[in-house]
């Protein structure tokens, strides 16, 4: 049946139309062209009022930089060139650099947002928003629709976002989603059992958090889904037989449907018992291969030899296939296992409400890249930086993160960086040994701003192009194997001192060096990058530096 409001819709603007040509003065067309608006709005989805941010105001006059902490670096593998990164700051400024260094990038995002219950877990411009706050949910999804924006421009084409929420904004959050993304872009809507204890003073006992999954571009993500899995669990597996190929697991060999041509009768040779499918289904293969699986003994007729056809599926095999994800997940840990976790580093409860590393390594499980870049804009306590080091660890992955947080109640300083230190490291910040440690380097980003007014902004931007480069790239400039030469002079230098370099991997060289023919044959041999004009071009240009 055809849609009624749409058909009038078009026939008012059809109207509409008719009266611009009727009334061509100002006013008129004005009135016009706001009923047009009206009518041509979107009609369904989410409308909140946008709400600016201190942080959106402060870019009004400053551009964000990041400065590097040099004093909290950590090597953990001197042998590796690759480097984490943990970026303290407001998380809008940390991504709009981000922007700039890694547009495209990004395999995986992980967040766990603030929930905005209205019990201090949201704070919006210093304030902490409680329920009697009538713009409580619009000042939430302004907040997240900024970010949420930016997270989907990082993603590669086939990378995948996951957000954990809770009953107070999931429908907000996933009409948000659906617009940001797109609605066909949505993976799964994961069910996390979150605690196992049961709220007797509540009516019903909240025992689960959401975990709402996208991806950047469903099409791209098609072509690389069967990737998508989890490790095979060895459960069930079993070699009752001995059979040289290892442990496997009966599976059956009938499937839904009625196809005559996989419809035939098999004998059980153990008993000379007949049997064709079961109704309504058909045998998995046809007679000619079922006989080829029987003689490579992977037909078996139950435990007890005399029931009907299974077929052997070997760990092996599942192993590398990898196992289809369920929308329930009630085997990663708890907030409890969470907390225990936290306690273990410090000693005492630290953060409210961590998740648990088992979480976020089955969401790591699910990239099937050991390779990924996962990023995590609502850091908090730092499980993600934890559970990218652990999966390394266990499976000789090469994984890398990126993690922002701010510093409120100095969340970074006092817990997110300790306890990536004692992750890598193996000690406690008091000392004690708390593992055997993980390879892993990690550098320390402060965000900072530049004055849009200052007469030297150019020379003050160059200041900090060292850190955008070691962002995008994952290493440390340390003028030895990673080397940048911003003008002439230090190109000069470089040329002067060449023999004295050792195993150069990369040189970073400014745009604006002009090369001597000299010069040119000593690089032709050697990585070049040319600093891209992307981190501040935009900036510079605004402001009349560049044109």
């Amino acid at each position: 049946m055809a849609n009624l409001s749409q058909i009038r819709r078009k026939k008012m603007l059809e109207f509409l139309e008719t009266l611009k040509e009727q009334h061509t003065d100002d006013a008129s067309l004005i009135a016009i062209n706001q009923i047009e608006r009206e009518l041509t709005a979107k009609k369904y989805g989410l409308v909140w009022e946008e709400h600016e941010e201190e942080v959106d105001v402060k870019m009004q006059t400053h551009i964000p930089v990041f400065t590097e902490v040099e004093d909290k670096e950590i090597v953990g593998d001197s042998e590796n060139k690759q480097y984490n990164f943990l970026l303290e700051g407001d998380n809008l400024h940390s991504l709009k650099l981000l922007e700039k260094t890694h547009k495209g990038k990004i395999d995986v995002i992980y967040i766990d947002p603030p929930y905005n219950t209205g019990h201090k877990d949201f704070v919006y411009d210093d304030a902490f928003v409680d329920r009697q706050d009538g713009y409580s949910h619009s000042k939430w999804i302004s907040f997240m629709e900024k970010r949420l924006r930016i997270a989907h421009a990082l993603l590669k084409p086939a990378g995948t976002i996951f957000i954990s929420i809770d009953d107070n904004e999931y429908a907000n959050l996933k009409l948000l989603c659906d617009e940001i993304f797109g609605e066909e872009s949505m993976i799964s809507d994961i069910i996390w059992n979150s605690r196992k204890s049961v709220s007797n003073d509540a009516v019903v006992s909240l025992n689960h958090n959401y975990t709402l999954v996208y991806t950047r571009n469903i099409n791209e993500f098609n072509k690389i889904k069967h990737l998508f899995k989890l490790a095979n669990s060895e459960d069930g597996f079993s070699n009752p037989d001995n059979d040289p190929r290892g442990p496997w697991k009966a599976d059956p060999f009938d499937a839904p449907a009625v196809r005559p041509n996989l419809t035939y009768e098999i004998t059980n040779p153990n008993t000379g018992k007949k049997f064709l499918p079961p109704n309504g289904r058909h045998w998995r293969t046809e007679e000619g291969k079922y006989l080829e699986l029987l003689a490579d003994n992977r037909i078996v007729f139950g435990k007890s030899g005399k029931s009907k056809p299974q077929q052997k599926r070997f760990l092996s095999e599942a192993q590398q296939k990898g196992a289809t994800p369920k929308s329930l997940w009630d085997d990663c840990g708890t907030a409890t296992d969470g907390t225990k976790e936290l306690q273990s580093i410090f000693g005492t409860k630290v953060f409210d409400t961590p998740k648990p590393t088992g979480l976020i390594k089955k969401i790591i499980d699910l990239a099937g890249n050991k390779e990924a870049t996962i990023l995590d804009f609502f850091a908090g306590s730092g499980t993600t930086a934890q559970a990218v080091l652990d999966k390394n660890n266990e499976d000789g992955g090469h994984r890398k993160f990126i993690l922002c947080t701010n510093n409120d109640g100095n969340i970074c300083s006092a817990v997110t960086y300790p306890r990536i230190c004692t992750v890598i490291t193996g000690n406690r910040i008091d000392g004690s040994d708390y593992s055997e440690g993980r390879k892993a380097n990690l550098k320390y980003y402060k965000t900072d701003f530049v004055d849009k007014e200052s007469e030297n902004i150019y020379d003050d931007l160059l200041e900090h192009i060292k850190e955008m480069i070691q962002l995008q790239y994952g290493v440390k400039v340390d003028n030895k194997k990673y080397i940048m030469i911003m003008d002439d002079e230090e190109m000069d230098e470089f040329e002067k001192h060449f023999n004295e370099y050792e195993c150069i991997e990369v040189v970073f060289v400014n745009q604006d060096v002009l090369l001597t023919t000299s010069q040119e044959k000593l690089l032709q041999n050697i990585d070049v990058r040319i600093i891209p004009d992307c981190y501040f071009d935009f900036e510079l240009r605004e402001v009349g530096e560049l044109w």
